[in-house]
This record gives structure tokens, sequence and C-alpha cells, in this order.
């Protein structure tokens, strides 16, 4: 869906509350206190509910995503469509000349949006891709240019293994989904525990490069490697898929953002696993991002986090 058929099919708050209530709740309403079926609907505000069991008055908002917000639902609306439809990525400053507001009010609406792009309970299965990405600032040579340095990390001369940039391992599944994770530390002891959490291991084969963390995985679920001293690909036996991926999320950076910190990375890479996973999908992204996000709690209580545990907790539950 467009932003013109988004803004003329839902141009009042109260077609806006209409259509989540229906993709949260169907015909029957149900109070998120109490979760009781004996509920009215008030008669001095349409947009709210009473709950018989526990007395308590509720709208469709309460424990989501926009709970507590003052921005009115059309603009949420909106600016959901841009973020869906730019697929590269779209910085809150773009979100603020189309929308209006303050900067920090488009920038706070953008971390929810990305919050409900979160897609719980991922479960990959079959041909599944590993591999690990780094990412910061182009290395540069010791001395120079250490002035207003935008970055990720602290700048280092070597690329790739053994950087202190930002270590981050994602595992994708072929013709399927894709899942991230900032890991300090690519120890086999926290990359099985990635693997373990959203990978299944019956009839599932892993395929990684010859990084040595990988090969302790084995004793867990089967594995095929590819040793890039030789060739990128092997018959089936590649791994091009997450490579791509990784390509994708690091050009959208470049392009839309310039450069974020390593505070908020995770929020990011959810909105990239949202546009990669769904990439084919047919259907009404729109509704189907409004559905999963309605799923969602208001995690953020101010417009930044209070710490980088905090939005690690956010992304990885």
């Amino acid at each position: 869906m467009n932003i013109l058929e988004v803004q003329k099919k839902y141009n009042t708050q109260l077609k806006c509350l209409k259509l989540l209530e229906k993709l949260r709740w169907g015909k029957v309403v149900k109070c998120p206190y109490c979760a009781s079926k004996e509920t009215s609907r008030q008669k001095t505000d349409k947009t709210r509910h009473s709950c018989k069991n526990c007395k308590r008055s509720f709208s469709v908002l309460v424990d989501t995503i926009f709970e507590d917000t003052r921005l009115p639902l059309p603009k949420w609306f909106a600016l959901i469509t841009l973020m869906l439809n730019s697929k590269s990525g779209i910085s809150a400053k773009e979100l603020q000349r189309n929308i209006g507001g303050s900067y920090k009010t488009s920038y706070y609406a953008a971390m929810r949006v990305r919050i409900g792009m979160l897609i719980q309970n991922t479960k990959l299965n079959g041909m599944i891709e590993m591999d690990e990405s780094y990412f910061g600032g182009k290395a540069r040579k010791t001395g120079k240019h250490t002035d207003n340095i935008p970055d990720l990390a602290s700048i280092t001369n070597k690329r790739g293994r053994g950087t202190n940039k930002v270590s981050v391992a994602g595992m994708v599944q072929r013709k399927g989904m894709v899942k991230t994770k900032l890991i300090e530390k690519l120890t086999k002891r926290n990359l099985l525990f990635m693997l373990k959490t959203y990978a299944k291991k019956d009839n599932s084969i892993l395929i990684t490069d010859g990084f040595r963390s990988y090969k302790e995985l084995e004793k867990y679920i089967d594995r095929l490697e590819i040793n890039h001293s030789k060739s990128f690909s092997k018959g089936i036996v590649h791994v091009n898929t997450i490579e791509g991926f990784w390509s994708y999320v690091k050009n959208g950076i470049r392009g839309s953002f310039k450069a974020i910190s390593k505070k908020y990375l995770p929020l990011y890479l959810i909105e990239y696993e949202w546009k990669f996973n769904h990439r084919n999908y047919r259907g009404d992204e729109f509704e189907k991002f409004l559905k999963n996000a309605l799923k969602q709690d208001k995690e953020l209580e101010y417009w930044k986090a209070k710490s980088g545990q905090k939005v690690k907790e956010i992304a990885y539950n």
C-alpha cells in the first residue's frame, strides 16, 4: 500500500482505531489488563472501552508500541508506510520532512516501528547459512583523520576478524528468513547459543566458512564448510546468501543513515531483517506489520534508550 492510499483510507483517528481493533481483537474485544471479554464501548468516548470485570477503561493502543503516544494515528500510519516502502531505510530527518513535527518525535516513532518489526520465535530450518560481519567506519591510516569520525566502534587499520569493530553474527535459511545478533565475542559457546535459539536441529544442515568457532557446532548439527581460500562456492556449499544480506544492510546504512551508533544497531538490524524477510511478500505488508506490531509492548519509555543493554533485551528477548 502506498502513501496516497494510506492517507486516503485512514485519514482520521477513528478510522485508524477501527482498523487496529479489527486486527487485534476481531469481533470480540478483550481487556488487556485481565483478559476478560465482558467489555463495553464507552458512550462518552467512542475510542475507549470499559471492562466489567476489573472496572478499568482502555483503548486498543494499550500494551502496544502506540501506547501513550501524542502523535495522531494518521501520522503514525504515514510514517509506517514510508518506512516499509523505503527498502534501503529512511532517516528520522527525512521522516520529519514528510510528516512534520519535531525531529525527536520522528526519531522516537521510527524506533518504536522497528520494535514492531520484531518477529518473535524465529525458527530457521533446512539449508541454513551462518556467517559473521563487522560494522564500523572505513579503516584509515594511523595518525590521520582523527577528528569527528562517525563510527560504530574505534577505528583500526585491520579488516575482518581481529578488528575492534562491532561483530554481528547472522543466519539465513535458503529461500527463507534471516536472523542476526550482535555478539561481542564470537566464541563457539555464543554461536552455539544463537544456533539453538533461532534454528531447528532436525532436518537441517548448517553451511559456514572455515572460521574455527564454527567447527565445534558439528557436535550439535550437521555442517558443511566452504574454504574461501580455494573458492567462494562449490555446488550448494556457499554462504553467498548471508553475505548478500550483509551487503544489503551496509549499503542501506551508508546511503540512508551515513552512520549509526553501536547502541542502536540491533534495532536497525531488525528493520533490515523485516525487509529482507518480506522481499517476496505479495500480500498487504502494511496490515501484516500492524498485526505484528500490536503484539509488541511499548518498550522505550523515553525517546532514547537508557543503555545498550536495554536495546539488546528488546531485540533478543
